[in-house]
């Protein structure tokens, strides 16, 4: 597995779509990105991308991607982005944060300030 590896090196590092364990149904998980940092994520981080332009059926996942993430290894964050997804299901899924292991729900630009003031 991939993750070991990346732990290891003493820099940042990050690799996208890796499997990190298992799923609340027992199947391999995998995540949009996991990224290693020595002082801010030395245990890992994952950020899952959830993007919906139209309404559907992603905001119907948010539940089974909250409890991955609470059984998971990693911390993680996720980001949204294309307005399909219900203002009721955002507003539900903002409020699992901080909770376990999921700990920023984000909008796309959101998440871009965070990231620009070094907080990843």
């Amino acid at each position: 597995m991939l993750i070991f590896p990346m732990r290891d090196m003493g820099q940042p590092v990050y690799a996208q779509q890796v499997e990190v364990g298992r799923d609340i149904y027992g199947k391999m998980r995998k995540v949009d990105f996991l990224l290693f940092h020595p002082y801010r994520h030395p245990n890992g981080l994952v950020i899952q991308c959830k993007w919906q332009a139209s309404s559907g059926s992603v905001e119907e996942k948010y539940p089974f991607e909250v409890l991955s993430i609470q059984q998971g290894e990693f911390d993680a964050i996720i980001v949204l982005d294309g307005g399909g997804y219900s203002q009721g299901a955002e507003t539900w899924l903002r409020g699992q944060a901080g909770k376990n292991r999921l700990k920023h729900v984000f909008s796309q630009g959101e998440f871009q300030r965070y990231a620009s003031r070094g907080s990843i």
